[in-house]
């Protein structure tokens, strides 16, 4: 059960605490598992109070890096747990798959997220496309946001070809829990967006978390360099941060690598 659990969690991108039985004085306890899902749920086939024992030790342990823990039970038995995580991948949700998509979609997959591409036109939703993307549905986008999971890992990329399909994306996405949300488009077509949600009081909900227009400040006027002016954006949000300034000009930080 709890393999299959772990298999799930990887296909579909989610985050779990695996706890690993790696010494004890019971060789049936080597190997036995207990994972902690995203979503809080918890899966154990430790017995006795071991199992609660490794909830409350790590419920105030902030996650740095794999380690292993020693622990005892009410009767004095100790144990060796290893504490691992298995990260979920990020998602990124592009809806529109027109020009400035094609390059995003194969930046967005080198660097290791996993991608989904939404339009209502079959010549834009293909595998020819787009190869490499994860998943392409091609339905309109009210349909679309019933076969999509936007979370915490998730950004949302709203760059389809016209006002009235990004405003149908950003009521359907504003209130998710997505880590980065942004529309493509001038700044007047941005407040043409807001005007009307503003009218319909739902603007104050995207007030300092739209990104729009979309993207970072880098004279971009290819779609190949809008869309590295995206994908920088993204990565500052989900790296939490960075100026997006150049690095000959800040004090501190580099890319922390060296051409060999």
């Amino acid at each position: 059960m709890i393999f299959s659990s772990l298999l799930s969690a990887q296909n579909s991108g989610r985050t779990v605490d695996c706890f690993t039985v790696i010494a004890s004085s019971f060789a049936s306890d080597i190997g036995k598992m207990l994972i902690i899902h995203q979503d809080g749920r918890v899966e154990s086939q430790l017995e006795g109070m071991i199992g609660q024992h490794v909830l409350d030790t790590v419920k105030n342990l902030p996650w740095s890096k794999a380690m292993t823990l020693s622990l005892e039970d009410q009767s004095g038995e100790k144990y060796r747990i290893f504490w691992d995580r298995m990260t979920t991948k990020y998602h990124a949700i592009v809806f529109g798959g027109g020009h400035i998509s094609q390059p995003l979609v194969q930046m967005l997959i080198q660097l290791d997220f996993i991608v989904t591409i939404v339009d209502d036109r079959p010549e834009f939703a293909n595998q020819a496309r787009f190869p490499g993307a994860h998943t392409i549905i091609c339905e309109n986008f009210h349909q679309a946001f019933k076969k999509l999971v936007i979370s915490s890992d998730t950004a949302v990329i709203i760059v389809t070809r016209g006002h009235r399909y990004d405003l149908e994306c950003l009521r359907a996405t504003m209130n998710s829990k997505a880590r980065y949300l942004g529309m493509i488009g001038s700044k007047k077509r941005v407040k043409e967006v807001f005007a009307v949600l503003r009218e319909e009081g739902r603007a104050e909900d995207l007030e300092g978390r739209l990104k729009a227009p979309i993207g970072l400040d880098i004279r971009a006027e290819t779609p190949v360099e809008i869309a590295v002016s995206i994908v920088a954006e993204v990565i500052g949000v989900f790296r939490g941060g960075g100026s997006g300034r150049s690095l000959s000009g800040c004090r501190e930080g580099d890319h922390g690598l060296r051409n060999p």
